[in-house]
């Protein structure tokens, strides 16, 4: 008699028909879970994106997810999120798949664009109305462009003079202070998820009268912006450190030209938070970044000042050209869902035609000068980008999704009003507001006080 061992255990000859249903049993069961499991790989193709209301952005995320997820190697904390919510999706949970990409989905990073060429104001343009008006000596000026709406050159018995009066040795010597403040907000869109932002600058510098025609100058510039995304999204706050050439030319008693051409560096400070709950578990992070970038800017235009009696009008045009550098970063957190974004460029190319309208009233302790003022802007160069972006946590597929940016509006305006006052001893102050009108999803507005005093 023999003796038949399977599996370490002892067995008698009359026991094989039993092994041998077991073993058969065994084998079935395994041959259906790859059964099963070769089912789900195939099904999971288009299951993200079948997902109603996502964008392109979304859909382009969901499509890596589908590769990516299947594969089974990817690193263990992007490997649980995505079999969570292709697991969701497979349980026909759509509300709790939807919420989970749109969340997972960077639409915050289009706002470093926006911000840069939507609703951003010239600071310096501010000193040039100034020098124009016949300004001299130090400037401690509020906030904005216009700086100064007092025309001076048109006013020879206000403080300060007429714009030709040009004297020797430190009188040619100008400078300026003044701060910033604009606030506004940004509506979502398709691709891009709307924010509340608020920025503040500092601005100082010195320029020289090197004739009564010609003032050139250099200006320092530090802004820095909050802004804060809908849905609890995150937000993105930034440094920015900006230096300028700038200078202004009479080409007659009325024409003039002005210049500007700035170059800064950014630091970007980047909060995406992913919150959202799927059948699985509910997740709730943080993903961090710290791109830097570099902006640079020129701007040229002409105007005309034309005065009568106490009346001043000055059309003017502008031709304006920003360009913002991101360079590529890695998020760090995000319970898996961290990613590295590419470098990016913003160009933007407009021409603005505006003009202001001021209007002298004298009395017995200075001049008031309330002013109204519009601008017509029109957009060339900026259009939709797509920011390439990968999951960190993607090792098997290599694949990255592009974030699309929404595309811009083509023509809008600015409007402003304020009031200013002219007073003995060289001092000046006023009030300013301007605001965006006409754009897509954009609203943006700056105040402006401020006082002036020669030296």
């Amino acid at each position: 008699m023999s003796n038949v061992y399977s599996y370490g255990h002892y067995s008698s000859p009359g026991r094989r028909p039993f092994l041998t249903l077991k073993l058969s049993a065994a084998i079935a069961v395994l041959m259906a879970a790859a059964s099963s499991h070769a089912q789900s790989v195939s099904n999971i193709s288009g299951l993200l994106q079948a997902t109603p209301q996502l964008d392109t952005t979304q859909q382009s995320m969901a499509n890596v997810i589908e590769i990516a997820c299947p594969q089974g190697t990817n690193l263990a904390d992007f490997q649980a999120r995505c079999n969570e919510v292709v697991t969701a999706a497979q349980q026909g949970a759509v509300s709790d798949v939807l919420n989970s990409l749109q969340q997972v989905s960077p639409e915050q990073i289009p706002s470093q664009g926006v911000s840069a060429t939507r609703t951003s104001f010239n600071v310096i343009a501010g000193r040039l109305a100034a020098i124009r008006a016949g300004a001299r000596g130090f400037q401690v000026a509020g906030l904005g462009k216009n700086a100064l709406p007092v025309n001076l050159a048109s006013l020879p018995s206000a403080a300060g003079g007429a714009a030709g009066d040009i004297v020797s040795g430190w009188d040619k010597l100008g400078g300026f202070i003044n701060g910033n403040f604009n606030t506004g907000s940004v509506d979502s869109e398709f691709n891009q998820l709307g924010y509340n932002f608020n920025s503040g600058s500092i601005n100082f510098g010195l320029d020289y009268r090197f004739s009564d025609a010609l003032v050139i100058g250099t200006a320092f510039t530090y802004m820095r912006s909050e802004s804060s995304f809908d849905r609890s999204g995150g937000s993105l706050d930034s440094n920015a450190y900006t230096g300028a050439f700038y200078g202004t030319y009479y080409a007659t008693d009325n024409l003039y030209f002005d210049g500007i051409a700035s170059v800064g560096g950014v630091n970007y400070e980047s909060t995406r938070h992913i919150q959202y709950s799927v059948p699985a578990e509910t997740v709730n992070a943080l993903a961090k970044g710290t791109p830097g970038g570099n902006q640079y800017a020129i701007s040229f235009g002409g105007g005309y000042n034309y005065a009568m009696q106490q009346w001043t009008f000055n059309p003017y045009a502008k031709v304006n050209y920003l360009k913002l550098d991101v360079d590529g970063f890695s998020e760090t957190g995000g319970a898996g869902w961290g990613m590295a974004y590419n470098d990016q460029t913003v160009e933007s190319v407009t021409t603005t035609l505006g003009t202001q309208v001021s209007y002298a009233m004298s009395t017995s302790w200075g001049v008031l000068m309330p002013n109204i003022r519009g601008e017509w802007h029109h957009q060339y160069k900026d259009g939709s980008r797509n920011i390439a972006v990968r999951f960190l946590g993607d090792t098997t597929s290599g694949l990255s999704f592009n974030t699309v940016t929404s595309s811009p509006d083509r023509n809008y305006f600015t409007v402003g009003t304020g009031v200013s006052g002219t007073f003995a001893h060289g001092i000046s102050g006023f009030f300013n507001y301007d605001a965006l009108l006409g754009y897509r999803s954009v609203e943006s507005h700056l105040f402006t006080l401020g006082a002036r005093l020669e030296f």
